[in-house]
């Protein structure tokens, strides 16, 4: 099918109307004006032959070149037997009068003769004798076609230059509003192109409040939703992905995990009375290690599987003794500021375990990707803090700190989303496991950027809080 642009569609329909107005209003124009100028030459016919029938003196060739140069039409006076008795042109030899001319005020105008060397409109006007013994006379008038088609060029020619102007500005508006209307459907059929590839941006609304407008608006709210539908769709792909990898990587480690802790075990038996804490480290790491593939296995994927009282105060201490080993390797100073006491939750003690964990070295591995200012104290490139206080009666609030720079802004986004990380070696788990078990947990997880610091923040109901939690799902 061929293609029919928009614009055309707008223009060729307005200028046809216009040419078609044009030609009407000149030809209508045109014919008014032919038969106003035809009335008038004879108007003026009936007006000479009027005062020269009534006049009193003789018509003499003076007389008739004196109306010939007031009226600009020539005479030519005859007899009874067309015999030219007076004449303003020599040349012109009248026809013989075969039928009785009519009154002066009853003259019409003829058609065209060709007299001489110019065409002429004739008309015979008979004249009252001036004396009983003169004999009948005849008129003869002739008017220049010449000056009647003058004057219906004046009156025609100024129409069809105003006509021919009024078609080229009605283009040249019909071209400026086609393109005005059709210049956003270009940039909306270009948007939907880049949507149909994948660029979900939100196109810029146009200042009129127009159907126009109205379109881009549905277009964003489109863009908006295929986007959120295509980051769905890539979550849903991720989680699908993890799950079909995870069981056959975590079935392999947790075999190697458990031959070397067994290993290890081994190892401490023999040497009982070894008191060295690196080897006790690295066994509790490995157990660790044990539960998380596990967890795995089991298709956790961070859900709680029982709730218990758990002492958070004993997590953090427990997971701090685990990655400080991790923390001096990089240099990085490890703070806990826990209160003292005992602060408990109702919850699943390895999930809360795995959450701690996987926020502290997250904030280790922050800290160290910031090189140390001028004037720091050697090895020491970062620090973490951890902090643990009941932030009201009902609630407690779990504070991981670090120097690092923070999360990229490309990723903040949908920095919880499974495997988008912004670290080189990264996995992209770390955060989603750890939001899924604040979520199983009747918490809430955000970040906070200030001071040069970055803070995850944790917030969960106390005991007394999350039973009646946990009695309300039960129900």
């Amino acid at each position: 099918m061929m293609r029919w642009p928009l614009r055309y569609q707008i223009l060729i329909p307005m200028v046809g109307i216009m040419v078609c107005a044009i030609v009407s209003v000149t030809l209508l124009h045109a014919y008014l004006s032919t038969n106003q100028i035809k009335l008038q030459i004879r108007d003026q016919f009936r007006q000479i032959a009027h005062t020269l029938n009534e006049a009193t003196f003789p018509l003499t060739e003076a007389v008739l070149n004196q109306t010939k140069g007031l009226s600009g039409a020539d005479f030519v006076l005859v007899g009874k037997n067309d015999e030219v008795l007076a004449s303003t042109r020599s040349d012109f030899v009248p026809q013989a009068v075969s039928v009785e001319p009519p009154m002066w005020n009853e003259l019409q105008i003829s058609d065209v003769l060709q007299t001489g060397d110019a065409p002429f409109f004739h008309t015979v006007v008979k004249i009252q004798p001036r004396s009983p013994t003169q004999g009948q006379q005849y008129l003869h008038i002739y008017y220049p076609a010449k000056e009647y088609r003058d004057a219906l060029s004046n009156a025609i020619y100024p129409s069809l230059i105003a006509g021919s102007v009024a078609l080229a500005v009605v283009a040249f508006l019909a071209t400026m509003i086609a393109a005005r209307v059709t210049r956003p459907l270009q940039r909306l059929d270009k948007k939907v192109a880049q949507i149909a590839h994948g660029n979900f941006q939100p196109m810029i609304l146009s200042i009129r409040n127009d159907e126009i407008r109205d379109l881009s608006i549905s277009i964003n709210q489109m863009a908006e939703l295929l986007g959120e539908y295509e980051d769905e769709i890539k979550r849903s792909e991720r989680l699908k992905t993890l799950g079909q990898i995870r069981g056959a990587i975590a079935h392999q480690l947790r075999n190697a995990v458990t031959g070397c802790r067994i290993a290890l075990d081994l190892h401490l038996r023999k040497c009982a009375e070894s008191q060295d804490e690196t080897l006790q480290v690295a066994n509790r790491q490995l157990s660790m290690i044990e539960q998380y593939l596990q967890s795995f296995l089991d298709n956790k994927g961070g859900d709680v599987s029982h709730f218990e009282p758990v002492c958070l105060n004993e997590i953090i201490s427990k997971v701090v003794s685990l990655v400080t080993p991790t923390a001096k390797h990089f240099g990085i100073h490890l703070e806990n500021n826990a209160v003292s006491g005992s602060i408990s939750v109702q919850g699943d003690p390895e999930a809360l375990e795995q959450l701690i964990s996987n926020l502290i070295l997250n904030a280790i591995e922050a800290a160290v990707s910031v090189e140390p200012e001028q004037g720091s104290v050697a090895g020491d490139v970062g620090q973490v803090s951890i902090r643990l206080f009941q932030s009201s009666p009902e609630s407690v609030t779990l504070e991981v700190q670090d120097t690092g720079a923070g999360p990229d802004s490309k990723i903040i986004s949908k920095m919880y989303e499974p495997l988008v990380t912004d670290k080189k070696d990264g996995t992209g788990l770390g955060l989603f496991v750890a939001r899924e078990i604040v979520k199983n947990h009747a918490g809430q997880i955000r970040w906070e950027r200030q001071d040069r610091t970055t803070c995850f923040i944790v917030e969960m109901p106390l005991v007394s809080a999350e039973k009646k939690h946990v009695e309300i799902t039960n129900r």
